[in-house]
């Protein structure tokens, strides 16, 4: 069921494409510059899940790099060469970092450890030798046009400031496909894994990832229970990495390793079969043989569970008849002889017909919750690997890795510098047979690494962080895992919290599920939105302000009842009192983008959830990005702004401004935050990003006159680059952007 769902997603708009408002039919004259037809498909092809142009050949790091590169090496003598980039204690990188805040300095990046190789030299003088030799061979250094100046800090950085031509560049890379994509490239760009690197070229982190085959193990949900809360965090984030994955050029398959193999669902079942439950009617009861299934909702399948839970704490007879369902509905199907129909192995038919129909119910659930957050994973669970299971264990025991304990178990000691007594043993096989999530893990690590993965990211909880460890160290062992082959990852994440500092839950003691929880999400998203019309523009920028101390009476501000009345205008299908009528996926979009966005803002650290903050429009939140985007959209809506008749080459972009300067140079960051991101995987990267982006244009808009200035086309095309680099970076974090908030 679930791939049939994530089939039809991968056929259906729900994953967003963006076609920007801003393409109108309306002309405008042009004092500036002449209007030139240029073809409709040039700007279609923008598209937020491809990339516009090649990230890695567009790295500043590496532009930058290979200048500093060539620099060092005509400042140099070879033997001078040998102590800085061969010394055997200290492989010294030029290491280049951006300027955080241009309120106090005036240039863009700084080669903050130039100490380091004035250190190696005992030459004090190297940094003023640098500028000379890069002011006397710029001809002779490749991409130098890039750089406008370098100068010499108090504290020995050498900080240079990047030219208005590289910012032009950037700008139009962003604002046409038709744009000459040969200046400031990369060309014959090498990979961290290309085995012809020389030695100091293997120590340069900055190279980029090759495109590789990826899987990514995320969702992963247990058979029989309600998704709840926690569930988000590796949702949100399995999502987003996929998705970056996919737009750095990996081969990315997505897998939701289900729980559906394990004794929890023995306990479920055996309680179900004994109590005649509605939902296996169909089964046990032949009146009902040909009746349509009764599917219990999540919650009744989650209270079934805690039911069946409590009756092992008081009956040890019925544990007992647990452990016995779990191991029969993992020796799969039923096999009968063809002859004489006989049944000759596999599962009691009951029991496992029973546990396809647990499944089956459970699937519906968690297919509710993936489609309202636009989720698109294919369900591999743990009983796919079932027939696999028992080479493996026969495999590991030739290997000389599993002991037998007392009590018939089969474990592996891992640590054989220590003794037995002393560690805790991995069991992968229990004395009746049943296996355990770590034989599952070693059996689906090995299967991914046969078919090809090169790549294997698994998305769980911190609580899961040693179990992967010892996963990964018996597949290294078993040779079944090459880390200099495969790279294998586990991303881990804390709890969500509750104002109470504790794991967020209802009032009885219990997770929130996860579908509440998003339902509730959409309806305050509605509150929010709505008491944003009631904010002024400096509220809505304001950091102590939120949806929560505004009065709502306040009238809405000067630009968007200009706004409105515009659209009126230019649209007589809207209605007088300039309301727009927007359906439940307006607030379906904004609820969920928010819940994601935050999620992923703070994946490193566990977090209080707060409604308040998710939905906040102020700081790092989606809805302050999203405010920027629409922001725009009306901006360009205002102007009549129409790319299809516009060619940006015939724009004469004039020197810029500080702050016009500054959010260019923000995008000219994209490609590294990309590369830092896939690196990294760490998707709160893009967060802060769009972020910093977001705040940039916003002060830049409060300070700056845009429509009506002489510099009113070339600040028409920032925002056009801007609007496009925000609805790239929130799709990669799994956020649909929204024309009006």
């Amino acid at each position: 069921m679930i791939r049939n769902i994530c089939k039809n997603f991968n056929n259906s708009n729900n994953i967003i494409n963006i076609k920007p408002i801003y393409l109108l039919s309306i002309k405008r004259n042009f004092s500036t510059i002449h209007q030139q037809q240029i073809k409709s498909n040039e700007t279609e092809n923008f598209n937020v899940k491809n990339k516009w142009f090649d990230i890695n050949s567009r790295s500043a790091f590496l532009l930058l790099n290979q200048c500093f590169k060539s620099i060092f090496e005509k400042a140099l003598t070879k033997e001078e060469i040998e102590k800085v980039f061969k010394n055997e204690k200290i492989k010294y990188q030029a290491s280049l970092s951006t300027v955080s805040s241009k309120k106090v300095f005036d240039h863009d990046y700084s080669l903050s450890n130039l100490v380091v190789a004035s250190m190696l030299l005992k030459d004090n003088n190297l940094g003023q030798k640098l500028i000379d030799t890069f002011e006397s061979n710029k001809s002779e250094i490749p991409y130098s046009s890039m750089i406008e100046k370098l100068e010499l800090s108090n504290k020995g950085h050498l900080n240079l400031r990047v030219s208005n031509e590289y910012l032009t560049t950037i700008l139009k890379l962003w604002i046409n496909s038709g744009q000459d994509k040969s200046r400031f490239l990369i060309e014959n760009l090498k990979f961290q894994d290309d085995v012809n690197l020389n030695e100091i070229e293997k120590e340069n982190k900055l190279l980029p990832i090759r495109s590789k085959k990826v899987l990514v193990d995320f969702a992963s949900p247990n058979m029989s229970k309600e998704l709840h809360v926690g569930h988000l965090r590796s949702i949100a984030l399995g999502e987003s990495i996929c998705r970056i994955l996919e737009y750095m050029g990996h081969d990315v398959e997505r897998i939701s390793h289900a729980g559906d193999f394990g004794t929890p669902l023995g306990i479920v079942l055996a309680h179900s079969l004994e109590t005649n439950a509605d939902y296996l009617k169909h089964i046990q009861d032949p009146a009902c043989k040909d009746s349509e299934p009764i599917i219990p909702t999540p919650k009744e399948l989650s209270e079934l569970y805690t039911r069946s839970k409590e009756r092992t704490k008081s009956d040890e007879q019925f544990s007992k008849r647990t452990l016995w369902t779990a191991a029969e509905f993992q020796k799969g199907p039923p096999i009968y002889d063809k002859d004489s129909g006989e049944q000759i192995g596999g599962s009691d038919p009951i029991v496992y017909d029973a546990w396809l129909s647990l499944c089956e119910a459970s699937r519906i659930g968690f297919n509710k919750v993936f489609q309202m957050l636009d989720i698109n994973v294919n369900e591999r669970g743990e009983s796919f690997y079932r027939d696999m299971l028992p080479g493996v264990i026969d495999d590991l025991t030739k290997m000389g890795f599993v002991d037998i304990s007392d009590d018939g178990r089969k474990c592996i000691f891992l640590d054989k510098t220590k003794s037995k007594d002393s560690q805790v043993p991995v069991v992968i096989q229990k004395s009746d047979g049943a296996y355990l999530y770590a034989t599952t893990d070693i059996a689906a690590i090995k299967h991914r690494v046969e078919n090809g993965k090169e790549w294997v990211i698994v998305i769980t909880d911190d609580s899961q962080s040693d179990h992967f460890q010892q996963v990964f160290k018996i597949a290294e062992d078993a040779n079944w895992l090459n880390r200099k082959q495969t790279r294998v990852d586990h991303l881990s994440f804390g709890v969500v919290r509750g104002p109470n500092g504790q794991k967020l839950s209802s009032r009885d003691g219990n997770p929130i599920a996860l579908i509440d929880l998003l339902h509730e999400s959409v309806e305050r998203s509605k509150q929010a939105t709505s008491l944003s019309k009631s904010f002024t523009r400096s509220e809505k920028l304001d950091i102590t302000q939120n949806a929560n101390n505004v009065e709502i009476n306040r009238l809405l501000d000067t630009f968007e009842n200009n706004d409105n009345n515009n659209d009126n205008n230019n649209n007589n299908n809207n209605n007088n009192n300039n309301e727009v009528m927007i359906d439940e996926k307006h607030f379906l979009k904004i609820g969920m983008g928010a819940l994601k966005y935050y999620d992923l803002a703070h994946r490193n650290n566990p977090y209080v959830f707060s409604y308040d903050s998710i939905l906040s429009f102020k700081g790092n939140t989606s809805i302050y990005i999203l405010y920027c985007y629409t922001r725009i959209s009306t901006l360009l809506r205002r102007a009549n702004f129409d790319s299809l008749n516009l060619n940006p080459n015939l724009v004469e972009f004039k020197e810029f401004t500080e702050k016009e300067r500054n959010l260019i140079f923000i995008m000219s960051r994209f490609s590294d935050v990309m590369k830092g991101t896939e690196q990294s995987l760490k998707p709160g990267f893009i967060c802060d990003y769009l972020w910093d982006l977001a705040n940039s244009f916003h002060q830049f808009y409060e300070t700056e006159k845009i429509i009506g200035n002489e510099r009113q086309d070339q600040r028409l095309f920032i925002c056009l680059a801007i609007q496009r680099i925000l609805s790239t970076g929130l799709h990669l974090l799994g956020v649909e952007t929204v024309e009006k908030l």
